[in-house]
């Protein structure tokens, strides 16, 4: 059969309408929702009038609104077109869904779906490029979830959908034009479990989101023959340690990469519970990548410098080997502007200039 490759954006949009049609309890809500909200909710308002809400400005309202119908047995999906705003739903978030099941022993469930858009855009700046994935990733009571590909973000969502807790997807906004191949029926994916996406045994890479995405270019860059295992992530709570502590148990070294700042971060914990871990021997100190500890920079001549790149990823997996690094420049719309490309899973044949790092120890 042919292949049938579709944006991150249309596979949340299926996603949305697929559970709609299975579940006739499933709505969704948020300001400008039936717009289409970058082509996430396409369509939505034409094929279920009746469901699909417009809001007022008011996150703790329509938050509170949809927490108190999950209670009472429907299950509502919030969308947040960015994430600062949807911390003024913090208390309805954080303290009330998150903790009603826990507080009323656990007969009470609250089947949420919160889809809250993050992340790095052209000239968002400091205040419309945060992420807050250490926030979400902490609170008790709250699943939590990053999509990397559109594969993934269509699975995430309808199994959150069919979820009796409720559960946030962070979705980088820098993914929505990324394509690939998406069956067409209904399918859910776990919501508790990391993927491996290459398998090796030299290094071990964790990343999520769009740091997957440049992570899968770095180790094409590096070269399949270098043994680079590479982890998503996929949950922040929970973390799949089992998965990870495998994989480290393998390779013996660990490179946890971020895209936001390194302070209090995700690839932080990771790293400590893997140096906590006595039953791992590792090879190598763990080495983190993330942004730097400084808000992002409107200007496109600084941000150039802020997110990890995958030279940059390449890079600090050849000096964890001392291995001479790329001075690969990227071009203007590989730094500032979303990928539109599709997303490929095994990477293509390495080319032989970079062939030359090898080989890297391997594990005896």
């Amino acid at each position: 059969m042919p292949e049938r490759i579709i944006k991150y954006s249309e596979a949340l949009a299926e996603g949305t309408r697929q559970s709609m049609e299975k579940d006739s309890s499933v709505f969704i809500m948020g300001l400008g929702v039936p717009s289409g909200m970058g082509g996430t909710t396409a369509g939505l308002k034409e094929a279920f009038p009746d469901r699909v809400f417009d809001s007022p400005t008011s996150e703790a309202a329509l938050t509170g609104m949809a927490v108190g119908a999950a209670i009472n047995g429907l299950r509502p999906i919030v969308h947040h077109d960015r994430v600062e705003f949807s911390l003024l739903a913090a208390d309805q978030m954080f303290t009330q869904a998150a903790k009603w099941n826990y507080m009323f022993g656990g007969g009470n469930p609250v089947p949420l779906t919160l889809r809250i858009v993050v992340g790095r855009q052209w000239g968002n700046g400091p205040q419309h490029s945060q992420a807050f994935y250490s926030t979400f990733g902490n609170v008790l009571g709250l699943k939590v979830v990053i999509p990397s590909t559109p594969y993934m973000a269509k699975g995430l969502l309808a199994a959150a959908v069919e979820d009796n807790n409720p559960t946030v997807i962070l979705e980088p906004r820098w993914l929505y034009g990324t394509k690939q191949e998406v069956p067409a029926e209904h399918y859910t994916l776990p919501l508790d479990k990391a993927r491996v996406v290459a398998m090796g045994d030299t290094v071990t890479v964790v990343a999520y989101g769009d740091g997957l995405v440049d992570a899968i270019a770095a180790r094409e860059l590096v070269g399949v023959e270098a043994g680079i295992e590479l982890i998503d992530l996929v949950s922040l709570n929970p973390i799949d340690y089992e998965t990870i502590f495998a994989s480290v148990a393998k390779t013996g070294r660990l490179i946890c990469i971020d895209t936001t700042h390194s302070a209090f971060s995700v690839g932080s914990e990771i790293i400590a519970k893997v140096a906590q871990n006595p039953n791992l021997q590792l090879k190598n100190r763990p080495m983190s990548l993330a942004c730097p500890d400084v808000p992002c920079p409107t200007s496109p001549a600084l941000s150039e410098f802020y997110y990890p790149t995958k030279i940059d990823i390449a890079n600090i997996i050849l000096r964890m080997f001392n291995k001479p690094e790329l001075t690969i420049k990227l071009s203007f719309e590989e730094l500032h502007m979303a990928p539109g490309h599709t997303i490929v899973v095994e990477p293509s044949p390495v080319p032989s200039n970079i062939l030359q790092t090898l080989p890297i120890e391997k594990n005896e």
